[in-house]
């Protein structure tokens, strides 16, 4: 009698648990929902184009996958120290890729981690413009791109950067870079970047010796 009375409470704790779960996907479903329906509406009083409206749904469907979730509000539920693990796991290696960063002070890494914006385009979108002032370096996490100029032109993929020059230099972009196919990716922008290295002066003097010595050997 014990063991049923015992199974039956497993049984009833487990049901409990898997409803309260499917509880949670329903409410980040139910607002992604609310989120696309008022998208939808927005788009029909502005009349937009249907390819446009295509476009739209395709990209808020490769950015969020039918729920609805701040990267922000659920990094701000967690400890720093949460928060720096988390982002160390997602981005740390990115990040220690680019020549620059891969001797750096580990707080000035985490710093830096701190920053990075999530974005995702899809194929055919264009990230960044060759001859525009850069604002962002980004590193890709999933997907591939065509970088080209007029004078070389290479496709990259997951872990590969591009536009970091514009951190350093804060001037136009090199190249023109194009999604080849739904690219999530980390972006770093030029004023983060420099509002970090103002509490480190060493890393920043650093970095303009490395900046130098690269011009040098590009004359």
């Amino acid at each position: 009698m014990t063991s049923i009375v015992s199974g039956a409470i497993m049984y009833t704790v487990m049901v409990a648990n898997t409803a309260a779960m499917m509880t949670d996907v329903d409410i980040t479903a139910r607002a992604y929902k609310n989120k696309m329906n008022h998208m939808e509406d927005y788009m029909t009083f502005m009349k937009l184009p249907k390819a446009l409206r295509v476009r739209i749904n395709n990209f808020f469907q490769a950015r969020y996958a039918g729920k609805w979730y701040d990267e922000k509000d659920v990094l701000k539920w967690v400890s720093s120290s949460l928060r720096e693990e988390i982002l160390m796991s997602m981005c740390s290696a990115h990040v220690r890729k680019v020549p620059f960063f891969r001797n750096c002070d580990i707080n000035f890494i985490n710093a830096i981690l701190l920053e990075l914006q999530y974005e995702v385009y899809q194929e055919g979108d264009i990230i960044i413009r060759q001859n525009i002032p850069g604002d962002r370096m980004f590193f890709i996490e999933h997907g591939q791109v065509l970088e080209e100029n007029e004078f070389f032109q290479r496709e990259i993929c997951d872990g590969d950067c591009f536009g970091e020059s514009c951190l350093l230099t804060k001037g136009m972009c090199l190249a023109t870079v194009q999604a080849l196919t739904i690219c999530q990716l980390f972006s770093l922008s030029v004023d983060s970047f420099h509002s970090v290295l103002k509490d480190y002066p060493d890393i920043r003097r650093d970095l303009e010796t490395f900046q130098q010595d690269k011009d040098i050997l590009l004359c």
